[in-house]
């Protein structure tokens, strides 16, 4: 007998639940699985589904842990070792819905190896079903010391003679306790709280039955008091106090240690502290500050640490205690970490040595931060001067400038009005002493002031146009230079080659920009002018970054611009004032629609595939986002040329990458900066590319809502620094995690962040407020933290992902002697964000690895398709009409995985922007529902894409891959309802002749109509390989075949080709009426007609078979993802979570002749009348029709994944297939079919 195997591969989903064993493990529920990892190395030590089909709620372990040493024998080379090993013996109650399964966990470690601790799990008892679902267990203790019966801590003991507790007080949602025995599994003690309501939380205190205190969250906004032991006269629960004034559902209650305050979360925003005294009336503090649902609450020391939907985790001060205000702001919040992506922080947990705090998000990742990084940390007044500085002030203190220099300097500067003079200050953190470096009356009533990288050198700009070059050290001579008539906006300071030059920039009213060289070699350093760099008009220069390697200057500007100058080129002289000019090479105008650039850094990188030497630009802007470009062709600048050669060359042809957006308005550069029309111009300048740079848009997203001020690189990752909702914060672009923030007021216009490594152990951030300096210190180290890494578990999509779909074009990779290909797929979500993922079947853990994460659509991505041209493209579509395509380029990655942990090569991806298709139903907020892709000339780079809409609209779609631009091709309406699904099908038509393009649409209207596209698309093809430009939009004309499938909406569609007979199709479809149909169609094209007769070709569709079959029941709920197997088996999932597997008997191959055979007869019987024994053997055949049409269930499974949205697969053999879910999460089986032999 043939044996069907479901395999669970992979589950990622919502963290629901976290817990500290002590602090170096950490256990974790995510799903029904229970994970241990062990916290200094980030290793996942075990993974099991020990709840079956339930979601874990909460892990809760008893106080006390079993501890004993062993010493234990192992041989190695012949010689025996003995190694003492400590074991720790833990009993647990994990709970989620209705169950409760009692697990007791052993930890194994090596006392004198650095070896990763083992652990093993045995199962207990499980209490289910119960009457209720579980809001809260408690463990009970016949008797505990009062020194430890409210700590959170676990207690060590040595020995194995401790007895674990055998009672578990139970409170459930309709707010009643129950206390169970759980060795018998029997309840022992019931009771209901008098106020009978539901309730949305609820937590104990107490480690005693007669000391037990349940607080439950109602769903009246309301928390209560009660004590479980206590009983009125009608037997219920007696409550002592109520806490009012939520204006909201209560989500989350937590006791403090001593069960002195209470803290509760609520769907009103809010964090409120309360005193649990049973006599004393007093007001909450509440604490203001998340800007959505607040999850859990909990107290550490003087501290609260808060998770909400929000999607951040923040620590507040807690003053309750204190003579403060009834409130307390956002300002009062100390940290506020956003790591996680997308909807919600779940879980929380807190070490027992209270130094890391972990959160489990509904991304599925887990992160830990470092709570030394707040405790530790300060903000503190710089503003102390000496008394020779200060005794004879004619004013108060006029506190403009401060500069740190980005080195370990132990210094900083300031400039500062002491009487009529303007005194630059530098303050010596070693000596403690301040020092006059220079003054003058020019730097009185205005100062621009930067300082070099290198910290030998400061600039200041004065009103009247002067420039200042001063010693930081004293090295020589202050310089000063008459350079502009007016006053100096801003000043640059760049490095060179040689350590000991320097490029500086002075820009000043009227577009007066100079280039200027500071030579430090010579005992006198010489500061020259080299030339005045020419830009657009309103161009207000405000960042800037030097490349010395190629020497490129790139120059970013308030009003959006970007110009990037070659100082190798040829320098063009002015004959009006002989000073030498120098133009940009390249200008991108609107680089972050029409905010300021607000700083330029680079990168020099190399392309995988030829290795290039590329030039990765990186800008940042007061959109919230930033911008990565790659220059290519780098090796035509001419790095022998220096300023003073001026010979004639040709300029350089440059393409920008150009995304077609209104946000986006990137553009060759000309004398005048005016956009070029022509387009037989364009096509000159598209010629000569060879010759010339490309600079490509590489990567561009929104990172905040607020500023982002600053890309910077630290030890080779890319951090992000801004300004939003008056907080400072520095942003890990590279691991996608904000590092920290500080409570600063909001965005300052003086200011100054320094970083000594990428983990910000030591950081400070400098800046001014009220003519006072403040600055913010972090210190904290990785062996302080405890941690090496911030994330245990990598993310997944935020929110709901609505389509996965895997990569199946065969890659251009040289792997060697590998079989195994990388396993790659795309997914799209209700975060709008389009990622990429790699798996890795053979990995024990970390298996799923993000390649991309690109979020450029506006709303949610509902399709996603690949095809393969010139250059492979991903289509990904959705809300708001958009359908955006994008050059995907794999290459291999550097660091392969290790021989021993994965067989499969690992891969590095860049996804390019590529083309954005232009909007065109009349009606707004139009939706893409689906999309099918289909590569019609791979010379040409053709493509069409069928996309159906929430107008009710079919459009084709032709994509040029050479003019990256979208051209409609027709439109048809039919369905009168959204079209929901679209698929293509491409039918051989010979060598002689095109081939028939038919598409398959289906709605809410229940119906499947089959259309034959090939005339519109050929004809259209025609006309425009003959004008080589966009032509007017074709008629679709209406469908050649309907019919009704279900009875309301179809939400996923497949066409399989029959294997035993070339022109039959089997169409699967499922829908919202929990049914699968299946119909059976020939689809005949005929192929005798010549390749200029195509219009003449007709399609024939005729159904196999009069009846469309259905499964009435396929599934318990709305079916949302449909794949055939091959010719009898069929995949099917839905709402209910179920993963079907059927079995189809209507045309096996022994088969189909007989019921063709008794077919015909059947439609011979109705058109002419038989006698009575005729018509009996009609109904005998049409018995024997109805037989062969069966359906059969041969496996199910449940799937982990809540609402589940897309199912897509892909074949890895002839008998196994991988099967990916994804909804809330993602989840990976491997289906296997083992077909067993019969001996003869």
């Amino acid at each position: 007998m043939d044996t069907q195997k479901f395999q669970k591969l992979f589950y990622a989903g919502p963290i629901t639940s976290l817990c500290f064993h002590n602090d170096i493990i950490l256990l974790s529920g995510q799903g029904p699985y229970f994970k241990v990892f062990y916290v200094p190395t980030g290793n996942l030590l075990y993974s099991h589904p020990i709840m079956e089909y339930w979601r874990i709620y909460r892990i809760v372990p008893v106080k006390f842990v079993k501890k004993e040493e062993i010493t234990v024998e192992e041989n190695k080379n012949n010689k025996t070792y003995y190694n003492s090993i400590i074991k720790e013996q833990r009993l647990l109650a994990i709970y989620g819905s209705k169950t409760i399964q009692i697990v007791n966990i052993s930890i194994d470690y090596y006392k004198d190896k650095l070896e990763l601790p083992r652990v093993s799990i045995t199962l207990g008892s499980r209490l289910s079903p119960l009457r209720d679902w579980v809001h809260d267990v408690k463990w009970l203790y016949g008797y505990i010391n009062n020194s430890t019966s409210t700590s959170t801590n676990s207690v060590d003991f040595v020995g194995s003679s401790i007895t674990n507790p055998a009672e578990l007080a139970i409170a459930f949602a309709h707010n009643f306790v129950e206390i169970y025995n759980i060795q018998n599994k029997t309840c022992v003690y019931s009771i209901q709280c008098e106020e009978r309501c539901i309730l949305y939380s609820a937590r104990f205190f107490g480690d005693t039955l007669n000391e037990l205190i349940l607080a439950s969250g109602t769903v009246f906004n309301q928390v209560h008091l009660w004590d479980v032991m206590k009983k009125n006269e009608f037997g219920d629960g007696v409550v002592f106090k109520k806490l009012i004034g939520h204006e909201g559902v209560i989500f989350g209650v937590n006791f403090s240690d001593d069960g002195k305050i209470i803290s509760s979360v609520s769907d009103d925003r809010t964090i409120r502290v309360w005193k649990t005294d049973r006599n004393e009336k007093s007001n909450p503090l509440i604490f203001y500050g998340h800007m959505a649902r607040v999850w859990d609450c909990q107290f550490l020391d003087n501290y609260l640490i808060s998770i909400s939907e929000d999607s951040t985790c923040r620590v507040w001060q807690n003053s309750i205690d204190l003579n403060v205000d009834d409130e307390a702001s956002d300002v009062n919040c100390l940290a506020c970490w956003e790591g996680h992506v997308g909807k919600s922080v779940w879980s929380l947990a807190i070490d027992p040595s209270r130094k890391i705090v972990a959160t489990g998000g509904g991304d599925s990742e887990i992160r830990l931060w470092s709570l030394s990084s707040v405790t530790n940390n300060k903000i503190g007044m710089q503003f102390f001067f000496s008394e020779r500085f200060t005794r004879d002030l004619d004013s108060d203190k006029d506190l403009i400038k401060i500069e740190l220099p980005p080195v370990d300097s132990y210094a900083h500067l300031e400039l500062q009005t002491m009487g009529k003079l303007k005194h630059l200050l530098r303050y010596s953190y070693v000596t403690k002493e301040w020092l006059s470096l220079y003054n003058s009356k020019e730097l009185r009533n205005y100062t621009m002031m930067k300082v070099s990288n290198c910290g030998r050198v400061v600039c200041c700009g004065s009103i009247n146009g002067k420039v200042f070059v001063i010693s930081v050290n004293q090295e020589f001579q202050t310089i000063e230079k008459n350079l502009h008539q007016y006053k100096v906006f801003e000043l640059f300071l760049e490095e060179t080659e040689d350590p000991n030059i320097l490029h500086v920039v002075s820009h000043a009213i009227h577009n007066e920009i100079y280039l200027l060289k500071l030579d430090l070699n010579d005992s006198e350093p010489r500061f020259e002018m080299l030339c005045k760099l020419s830009v657009p008009p309103q161009f207000q220069l405000m960042s800037l970054a030097f490349c010395p390697s190629y020497r490129l200057l790139i120059c970013g500007s308030r009003e959006s611009g970007l110009a990037i100058y070659n100082l190798n080129s040829p320098i063009l002289s002015n004959t009006e004032n002989s000073i030498k000019e120098l133009s940009p090479i390249i200008y991108l105008k609107k680089t972050h629609g029409r905010q300021a650039v607000t700083s330029v850094a680079f990168r020099i990188d190399k392309l995988k595939s030829n290795e290039e030497e590329v030039l990765m630009i990186y800008t940042s802007g007061r959109d919230g986002g930033y911008i990565k470009y790659r220059l290519r062709g780098l090796s035509i600048l001419n790095l022998k040329t220096n300023y003073s050669e001026s010979t004639e060359k040709d300029p350089i042809i440059i393409e920008i990458n150009k995304t077609k957006h209104c946000d986006d308005d990137l553009y060759e550069d000309t004398k005048d900066y005016n956009i070029d029309s022509d387009n037989s111009a364009k096509e000159l300048q598209k010629k000569e590319l060879v010759d010339g740079l490309i600079l490509e848009q590489v990567y561009k997203v929104k990172i905040t809502k607020g500023w982002l001020e600053r890309v910077v690189f630290v030890e080779d990752e890319l951090i992000l620094l801004g300004f939003f909702r008056k907080r400072f914060f520095v942003y890990n672009e590279d691991k996608k995690y904000e590092m920290f923030s500080v409570a600063c007021g909001g965005a300052h216009r003086m200011w100054h962040f320094k970083a000594k490594d990428k983990r910000m152990d030591k950081a400070s951030f400098m800046f001014i407020r009220k003519e006072n300096v403040y600055i913010y210190s972090r210190e904290s180290s990785a062996i302080n933290e405890g941690f090496n890494e911030c994330n245990l578990q990598g993310n997944f999509h935020g929110r709901e992902c609505r389509i996965v779909n895997y990569l199946s074009y065969p890659l251009d990779l040289d792997l060697g002697n590998n079989d195994q290909k990388p396993i790659m797929f795309a997914t799209g979500a209700e975060d709008s964000v389009l990622r990429l993922f790699q798996y890795f079947p053979d990995k024990q853990e970390k298996n799923l690895v993000s390649l991309c994460s690109i979020k450029k659509h506006t709303s949610v991505i509902k399709s996603v398709e690949w095809s393969y041209g010139t250059e492979l493209l991903l289509f990904s579509s959705g809300a708001n009409e958009e359908l955006r395509c994008w050059k995907v380029e794999v290459s291999l990655a550097c660091n392969q995985p290790d021989a021993g942990s994965s067989a499969y090569p690992s891969v590095g991806v860049n996804c390019l922007e590529w083309s954005l298709c232009p909007a065109v139903s009349e009606i707004p907020e139009t939706r893409i529902m689906d999309t099918s892709v289909c590569l019609i000339n791979s010379f040409k780079g053709l493509h069409f894409i069928a996309a159906v809409y929430s107008d009710s609209v079919l459009r084709v779609w032709l994509f040029d891959e050479k003019k990256r631009n979208f051209f409609l091709i027709g439109d048809a309406k039919f369905h009168t309802r959204c079209i929901l699904q679209v698929r293509h099908l491409v039918i051989s038509a010979g060598e002689n002749s095109k081939d028939g393009i038919i598409l398959f649409t289906s709605a809410t209207d229940g119906r499947i109509a089959i259309w034959d596209v090939s005339r519109p698309i050929y004809s259209y093809l025609d006309l425009y390989d003959k004008s080589n430009e966009a032509i007017d939009s074709l008629d679709l004309g209406e469908p050649v075949y309907y019919y009704q499938a279900h009875q309301s909406g179809i939400n996923c569609l497949a066409i399989h080709p029959m294997s035993y007979y070339n022109s039959l199709y089997m169409i699967v479809a499922g829908g919202d009426d929990n049914a699968i149909s299946i119909a059976y169609f020939e689809i005949l094209w005929d192929t005798f007609r010549k390749e200029d007769d195509y219009n003449k070709i007709q399609l024939i569709i005729r159904p196999k078979y009069r009846e469309i079959v259905k499964i009435e029941a396929a599934h318990g709920s709305s079916i949302q993802g449909i794949h055939v197997l091959n010719d009898t088996k069929i995949l099917s999932t839905a709402l209910d979570q179920r993963l079907n597997l059927w079995e189809i008997d209507f045309y096996s191959r022994d088969k189909i002749d007989k019921i063709d055979e008794v077919k015909y007869f059947v439609d011979k019987c109705d058109e002419v009348k038989y006698s009575k024994d005729e018509f009996d053997k009609r109904d005998e055949v049409k018995n024997e029709i109805d037989k062969r049409n069966e359906f059969k269930l041969i496996k199910s499974e449940f799937v982990d994944v809540c609402d589940p949205s897309s199912m897509n697969t892909l074949r890895i053999s002839d008998n196994i297939v991988y099967i990916t879910i994804v909804g809330i999460g993602i989840e990976i089986f491997k289906y296997e079919y083992i077909q067993k032999y019969t001996k003869v």
